[in-house]
């Protein structure tokens, strides 16, 4: 596997945010993927479309979902067969694996073989932030969604679960067409939607200094988001374009990827998105219960608890 080539948009980004030094550190960075794979109770994947619009397509039950090998510096993940009925063979694209009670996540990318194999041309581990702890409660394995259905934008559903969740998912693309999926949780309410103007919002916060989500997103403009009601077995997607502004610079060059803030949820950017359409899934995976009893970990945390173990 090759390092991370940075482009203009995730440069421009980095520049702002003045950690260009640290994004170099992680760019050859991988982690521990195959464990993280082996464990994640939840796999998001996102292919892009000839319409430009992004497909989700979601893996939920108990671990392990996946099987994972590694030849040389190569990651080999196994998939069930029917992946390939959502996915075909040869298509690009971008996902993560996460096991949000664990608050372990490693990104993923490359293109299914004929046997649903995905030998990954993108893989790293982020960091523990931000996920709140949730295990899922389903028996079996489920690939969803079952079904996509467009709603309104301002039906009264999406105010009713924006205002529980704490846990999305944010599609973005490389200018040349590489999707990537990352995680984007907070507390309830996090997700800012304005249903007469069809307008999303959203703290950046604080994160490894990569900057590839909201680099992508300054390149190209689009994004889809989704986001888990984990009380029930839906989603919802929202389509659109958006644009990132950076609020936090610091005075001094950032050189390390993990720092402990005295916030929780320290501000790193700003988030502003125009959403053009918004789709339920319907079954996209299983219900999941919060898991009380762990402590969500914050950029209050030490670096120690944030790092990947």
């Amino acid at each position: 596997m090759s390092p991370i080539k940075y482009h203009e948009g995730q440069r421009q980004v980095q520049t702002e945010a003045n950690c260009i030094k640290v994004a170099d550190s992680l760019a050859d960075w991988v982690g521990p993927v195959a464990n993280y794979a082996m464990v994640a109770d939840l796999i998001v994947l996102a292919t892009l479309e000839q319409s430009q619009a992004f497909n989700f397509t979601v893996l939920s039950g108990p671990a392990p979902l996946i099987t994972a090998t590694t030849e040389g510096d190569d990651i080999i993940l196994s998939f069930p067969e029917q992946v390939l009925e959502k996915i075909p063979a040869g298509k690009l694209c971008g996902g993560i694996v996460i096991n949000l009670a664990q608050a372990r996540r490693s990104r993923i990318g490359g293109a299914f073989t004929a046997t649903a194999e995905l030998r990954c041309q993108t893989a790293f581990t982020n960091c523990r932030k931000y996920m709140a702890p949730s295990q899922s409660l389903g028996n079996s394995l489920n690939i969803g969604p079952a079904t996509t259905e467009t709603i309104a934008l301002d039906d009264p559903l999406i105010g009713e679960i924006l205002s529980r969740a704490e846990t999305s998912f944010l599609a973005t693309t490389t200018p040349d067409g590489k999707p990537d999926v990352s995680h984007r949780g907070g507390q309830p309410g996090f997700l800012h939607y304005e249903p007469q103007t069809g307008e999303i919002s959203w703290t950046e916060y604080l994160g490894d200094g990569m900057f590839v989500s909201s680099g992508n997103i300054r390149a190209t403009g689009r994004f889809a988001l989704l986001v888990l009601d984990i009380h029930s077995r839906d989603g919802l997607v929202f389509h659109g374009e958006g644009d990132y502004t950076n609020i936090r610079a610091s005075r001094h060059e950032r050189v390390d990827a993990l720092v402990q803030d005295k916030e929780a949820f320290s501000v790193q950017g700003r988030m502003n998105g125009r959403i053009t359409s918004v789709s339920r899934l319907v079954n996209i995976c299983h219900p999941r219960q919060p898991v009380e009893r762990i402590t969500r970990v914050t950029a209050c945390s030490t670096t120690d608890e944030q790092a990947p173990n």
